[in-house]
């Protein structure tokens, strides 16, 4: 190998990393202000929404159900945002569900869920008590 190219070999790394870490916080930030909870294909010409393409990407870090958990308690997280969580946690840890998403049932708020095209306002609590029975399984989100 070339000697110049193995003295770059480590900056790449470091700086893909780095991206890494940087795009994943992005990510975070993004999903706790997200003014929309949507599940499956959306909108007109049927795409995941980009919150939905954020919460994935979370899913897959090794840290997920942590940062789910930050995100659900943070209080400036939108209730939406919130879901998402839930729904994490639904799939990462059942059996803490109910106990960690007590308190945001019991808050009385709505939330505004998107299907399809079809934008409405609903309470939180149908919201979670379908996420824990049918988890987030798009197909039952249609």
């Amino acid at each position: 190998m070339n000697p110049p190219l193995l003295l770059a070999w480590p900056l790449l790394v470091i700086t893909c990393s780095s991206w890494a870490a940087t795009s994943l916080q992005s990510d975070i930030d993004q999903l706790q202000k997200t003014p929309t909870f949507a599940l499956g294909q959306v909108g007109f010409i049927g795409h995941l929404s980009e919150s939905e393409q954020r919460y994935r990407r979370i899913l897959q870090s090794p840290d997920a159900l942590e940062t789910f958990k930050r995100i659900l308690a943070h209080e400036d997280s939108s209730t939406e945002a919130r879901l998402y969580a839930a729904c994490a946690i639904r799939a990462l840890a059942p059996g803490d569900f109910e106990r960690l998403t007590n308190t945001l049932g019991l808050s009385g708020k709505k939330v505004s869920i998107l299907r399809t095209d079809i934008l409405n306002r609903e309470p939180v609590k149908e919201q979670l008590a379908a996420i824990a029975s049918n988890g987030c399984n798009e197909a039952y989100w249609k």
